[in-house]
C-alpha cells in the first residue's frame, strides 16, 4: 500500500510540473531576466506521517496532500506598476482577502496567505494570469483523523508535523516522517509541458501503526455509554474493553472533553474487594468457609468515632457471601485480618503487585499513576478504608488491568493499545485462588448486587462498586461495574463506569450493571461475516472485497459518482485508500 501512495504523489507532481515550469518562464520573464531557463527542475516529494489503523485495518489518522497559496508581496513591490493594480483587486477578491490592494502594498507583510485547498486547480483558476509569478503554491500534508466515537481524544493532535497528546505523542518518533524526497525533471530546449523523469529520490514515511481498537466496538460503546449518562443525567461516564488474556484494549469512551480513562482517577468503591479477598485468600489469611457477624455495621477503630456501614444487617455470613452481596463489615474485618498478620506494608506491597500506584505503559500520552499513599503515611483506618475503595485513587484502566488479574488465572497482563505489541505478564495470584474468587464472582452477577448485568446466553462474572464523593457533597457517587465474559474461558473484561448518576439511582447494580448487559448483548450479535462499517469521511481500502459489500460501504459514506471496470471482487481503486475526496471513485475488478 506504500508503494501505491509513493506512486499517487508522483504522478500528482509530474502532472503539475508543466504547469510549475510555465510558471518559473513567466517569473524569469518578470524579473527582466534574459537567461534561458535550466533544462534541470527539482520538486519535492512531501515525505507522509505514518498512518494509524484500527485492528481490523481501517483509516483512524493518514496524511493528506494539499497545497497553500502564497502572494509573496515583497516581490511584487518590486516589479508593481499601476497596470497591475486591477488584478491584484480580481485576486483579492477571488480569495476572499478582506485587505484592499492599497493596504496590501503599503503593509510590511511579506507573505500572504491566499488560500488552502486539496485540488491545485481550485486555486490555478482564481489568479489572474499576470500575477501568477507573484503566487506560490506549495504542495503540504494535512493530517485527518476520524472524530467519531470519541477517537479524538485517544489519537490527539499534530501539530506542526509533531504529535500532541494520545497516540500521536506517544508514538510521535515513529510515525514522524523521515525525509521528503525529490523528483528530478529534465526538459529538451527552452522549456516542455512534457517532463521527462531524470531521477526519484524516494521521500521516507513515517512507519504505520495499527491500533488493537476496533471501531465497531468502539461505536458500540460510544452509543450505549451516551445513552447511559442522558438516562441517569449523570456528569460523565466511560467504557473500556481489553482482552482478558492479552491485554489488547478494544474500547476506549468517556464522555468528556479529555481522555480521563488514562489522566483521571476515582475511587473504586466496593470494586476493589475482589482483589482484597485474593490478597487474604492467597496468603491464608481467611478460607472460604470463614464465617463473620454483620449487625449493619462497623466501628474500624474502636477509639475513633467513625463508623462504615451497609445496606442493610447481613448477619452471618461466610467469605462467599460476603462478597456476593458485598458486605462492607466483613470486607473491614477481613482486612483487620490482614493487617495483623501480615502488617500493613506487605499490605501495601500486594496492592502494589496488582499495579496500583502505577502507570500500565499504555501506548497514550499523559497517563497517570494514580494514588497509593506509601504505609508510613496511612491513618490509623486507611487499612479498612482502602479495603472497601475509599483512600485509593485509581485510572480506569489501572484499575481495569489489575481486576483483570482475576479473571486471567492470577496472572497480570499489561495492557496494550497497539495490536502488534508484545504481550507482558506475569503472575500475582495462584490459578486457585483466581478460580475461588471468579466463581463468587459469577454468583454476584446470579443473585448479588451485580444482577442486572446477566445477559441471556452468556455468562457473565463481575462486581459492582458504589463510591461516595464525600468532596462533591452529599448525594454524589461514582458507580462502576467491572467484569469477564463468558465467564468459562473469559474472552473481555470490561469496565463501565457512571460519574454522579442523578436520575432518582445511584447503586453500580442499578446504572452501570444494565449498561455493561446492554454492552455484550450488542458484541454478541456484532456479525464479522457483514460488511464491516467505515468512519465517515475518508476513503476505505476496498480491494479484496466483493463489488456488492464496495458499494454498501461507499454509500454508507456517501460518495455518489461511482464508476466500475471489470467483474469479481475489487483489485484497485482511484483514489487510493486514505483520501477524503468523496466525491468520485473508480474501482476495478478482476
Amino acid at each position: 500500500m506504500r508503494n501505491s501512495f509513493l506512486e499517487l504523489r508522483t504522478k500528482l507532481i509530474i502532472r503539475i510540473a508543466g504547469i510549475a515550469a510555465a510558471v518559473m518562464i513567466l517569473a524569469f520573464c518578470f524579473r527582466g531576466t534574459s537567461a534561458g531557463v535550466s533544462s534541470n527542475w527539482s520538486v519535492r516529494i512531501p515525505a507522509m506521517r505514518g498512518k494509524i489503523l484500527d485492528t481490523n485495518g481501517r483509516f483512524c489518522a493518514v496524511d493528506e496532500i494539499s497545497y497553500v497559496a502564497y502572494l509573496d508581496v515583497r516581490f511584487l513591490k518590486s516589479q508593481y506598476s499601476d497596470r497591475l493594480s486591477p488584478q491584484l483587486s480580481l485576486l483579492l477578491k477571488n480569495f476572499g482577502i478582506s485587505l484592499s490592494a492599497e493596504e496590501i502594498l503599503k503593509g510590511s507583510t511579506s507573505f500572504v496567505k491566499l488560500a488552502e485547498e486539496k485540488d491545485r486547480n481550485s486555486i490555478i483558476v482564481k489568479i489572474p494570469t499576470s500575477l501568477i509569478p507573484y503566487v506560490s503554491i506549495q504542495m503540504v500534508t494535512v493530517r485527518k483523523q476520524i472524530k467519531e466515537y470519541d477517537f479524538d481524544k485517544i489519537l490527539g493532535k499534530v501539530i506542526d508535523g509533531h504529535g500532541i497528546g494520545g497516540i500521536e505523542e506517544k508514538l510521535d518518533s515513529v510515525l514522524s516522517k523521515k525525509s521528503d524526497g525529490k523528483l528530478l525533471l529534465k526538459y529538451q530546449g527552452f522549456v516542455t509541458l512534457s517532463p521527462k523523469i531524470d531521477k526519484i529520490v524516494k521521500p521516507i514515511d513515517g512507519q504505520d501503526v495499527k491500533l488493537s481498537l476496533d471501531i465497531d466496538i468502539q461505536r458500540i460503546c460510544y452509543r450505549e455509554i451516551q445513552k447511559a449518562v442522558q438516562e441517569n443525567k449523570a456528569l460523565a461516564g466511560g467504557v473500556v474493553i481489553m482482552e482478558t488474556k492479552t491485554g489488547k484494549i478494544r474500547a476506549m469512551v468517556t464522555t468528556r472533553d479529555w481522555n480521563d480513562i488514562v489522566m483521571g482517577y476515582f475511587e473504586p468503591g466496593s470494586a476493589i474487594k475482589p482483589i482484597v479477598y485474593s490478597i487474604a485468600l492467597e496468603n491464608n489469611v481467611i478460607q472460604l468457609d470463614d464465617s463473620f457477624d454483620c449487625p449493619g455495621s462497623i466501628k474500624p477503630v474502636p477509639e475513633l468515632d467513625i463508623t462504615v456501614r451497609d445496606l442493610e444487617a447481613h448477619g452471618k455470613t461466610d467469605v462467599s457471601k460476603a462478597l456476593v452481596v458485598s458486605c462492607n463489615t466483613a470486607t473491614i474485618l477481613i482486612a483487620e485480618k490482614i493487617k495483623n498478620q501480615l502488617g500493613v506494608y506487605q499490605y501495601y506491597d500486594w496492592l502494589k503487585k496488582f499495579e496500583f500506584g502505577e502507570k500500565t505503559g499504555v501506548e497514550i500520552a499523559g497517563e497517570i499513576s494514580g494514588v497509593l499513599r506509601k504505609p508510613e503515611q496511612w491513618s490509623k483506618i486507611d487499612f479498612a478504608m482502602i479495603s472497601i475503595g475509599h483512600g485509593i485513587g485509581t485510572p480506569a484502566l489501572q484499575f481495569l488491568a489489575a481486576f483483570n488479574t482475576i479473571a486471567n488465572k492470577g496472572e497480570y497482563v499489561y495492557p496494550s493499545i497497539i495490536e502488534s505489541s508484545e504481550v507482558k505478564k506475569k503472575s500475582v495470584i495462584s490459578e486457585r485462588t483466581a478460580y475461588e474468587i471468579s466463581q463468587i464472582l459469577r454468583r454476584v452477577v446470579e443473585e448479588g448486587t451485580g444482577i442486572r448485568a446477566q445477559v441471556p446466553g452468556i455468562n457473565v462474572a463481575g462486581k459492582t462498586g458504589t463510591a461516595q464523593k464525600i468532596a462533591s457533597g452529599e448525594g454524589k457517587y461514582f458507580s462502576i461495574f467491572v467484569g469477564f465474559f463468558p465467564y468459562e474461558d473469559p474472552k473481555y473484561t470490561m469496565l463501565v463506569y457512571i460519574d454522579e448518576p442523578s436520575a432518582d439511582k445511584y447503586l453500580a447494580g442499578e446504572v452501570a450493571a444494565p449498561v455493561f448487559a446492554s454492552i455484550v448483548k450488542k458484541l454478541n450479535t456484532l456479525s464479522k461475516e457483514s460488511p464491516i462499517s467505515y468512519p465517515k469521511g475518508i476513503i476505505p481500502d476496498l480491494r479484496g472485497m466483493s463489488l456488492r459489500d464496495a458499494l454498501i460501504i461507499l454509500n454508507d459514506i456517501g460518495v455518489k459518482d461511482i464508476q466500475v471496470k471489470g467483474s469479481g471482487v475489487v483489485v484497485q481503486q482511484y483514489p487510493e485508500p486514505g483520501t477524503t475526496d468523496l466525491s468520485k471513485i473508480l474501482l476495478i475488478l478482476q
